[in-house]
């Protein structure tokens, strides 16, 4: 009891600190990363659980359309020749412009060109393998194509020649011919036991309503218009990955354990952490999502019953609008369950469940 008491007062001296005024916003940050070299589904889902947390979830076509995804890099005909100098394929001797210090960096070399957004190119050096789209250019002209396959800069120069063109070749204004383009680029939704699901959290998707996959088991997404479509596993394409400020912790504890579990994470790093509240909406489908590996059927989140008003702990707007307005004794701590996509229920502060917390 004593501990328990210690644990509110606690409670309380945060709430005094952050104040209970409503605050506008979500404590959630969930930040995208596009890699534009070219892996297949499973090579990409690797390489984002090892550097992130997985590749993207994309809830729905607002979602969707909310992403920025039309950077990509092309090879072109530059590479460091037998002197170790930058040398064009056709010999000549181009002005343009590299990104910074990328003309110097030892062991990469081979180029592409980088389109990012509209009106932003440099030239980028990149490992000679690495897969990329090529930009294959009519030899008597300068009109230039990217092609949709991605392959290495000797396997683009053979391409190339293959359709009586060149890898591209072009001075600094000739940059501006690269425009934007629609392409596929790999994101978390595959077949999994018969059914489509995301790879963060095996969670089965409800919304894009994908049909048979005719063995085309992974799912692109496209760069400009924002559609899916389900593909082979095999075929390279660039990839998101997804990273956020969440931590599940698969330990059974009460509330106020729960909660002194979250302040005492920072201890040793710059870095704060608290019980995680959640929006309605968006935020708690992927709060849902999120919790498919909790080890209880329930998480506790930062929601508390104090008073007569339900608060989260950190001062937030408390949005859902069914919590019980007269919870009975007890059950005053929120908590998110795995299969409920909207609510936040009331429960005994005492039961034991795993949480989540969240860095800020």
């Amino acid at each position: 009891m004593m501990s328990i008491l210690i644990t509110l007062m606690t409670f309380l001296l945060f709430l005094s600190a952050v104040g209970t005024a409503a605050e506008p916003g979500s404590v959630l940050s969930v930040e995208y990363k596009h890699v534009k070299s070219g892996h297949t589904w499973k090579d990409a889902q690797e390489f984002c659980r090892k550097n992130f947390l997985d590749l993207a979830t994309i809830y729905n076509q607002g979602h969707a359309n909310n992403l920025y995804l039309l950077e990509y890099e092309a090879w072109i005909g530059l590479h460091r020749g037998t002197s170790n100098t930058w040398e064009w394929i056709d010999g000549g001797d181009y002005n343009i412009d590299w990104a910074s210090n990328e003309e110097s960096n030892d062991g990469e070399m081979c180029a592409v060109l980088g389109y990012h957004y509209y009106y932003y190119r440099k030239i980028y050096s990149r490992d000679c393998e690495m897969k990329s789209f090529a930009a294959c250019q009519i030899i008597t002209s300068s009109s230039t194509t990217i092609t949709q396959k991605m392959m290495s800069w000797s396997e683009a120069k053979d391409h190339c020649m293959s359709i009586s063109q060149k890898l591209a070749t072009f001075t600094m204004d000739g940059m501006k011919l690269f425009s934007k383009h629609d392409f596929p680029i790999w994101i978390g939704l595959h077949r999994h036991d018969g059914s489509w699901k995301w790879s963060l959290g095996l969670k089965e998707d409800k919304y894009w309503n994908l049909g048979p996959s005719d063995n085309k088991d992974c799912v692109s997404i496209t760069s400009a218009t924002k559609s899916l479509a389900a593909e082979n596993c095999q075929t390279l394409h660039p990839f998101i990955c997804m990273n956020d400020n969440l931590i599940l912790v698969k330990e059974e504890k009460s509330w106020e354990e729960a909660f002194e579990h979250c302040q005492g994470l920072g201890f040793n790093s710059n870095l704060r952490f608290n019980l995680l509240s959640v929006k309605p909406g968006d935020e708690h489908n992927y709060v849902v999502n999120r919790i498919t590996e909790a080890d209880t059927e329930e998480v506790w989140t930062g929601l508390r019953f104090l008073g007569d008003e339900w608060l989260w702990i950190n001062g937030k707007d408390v949005l859902y609008t069914d919590l019980l307005q007269c919870p009975p004794l007890g059950s005053h701590c929120g908590a998110i369950s795995k299969n409920d996509s909207s609510a936040v229920a009331a429960r005994d502060c005492l039961e034991r469940k795993n949480f989540l917390c969240y860095s800020y």
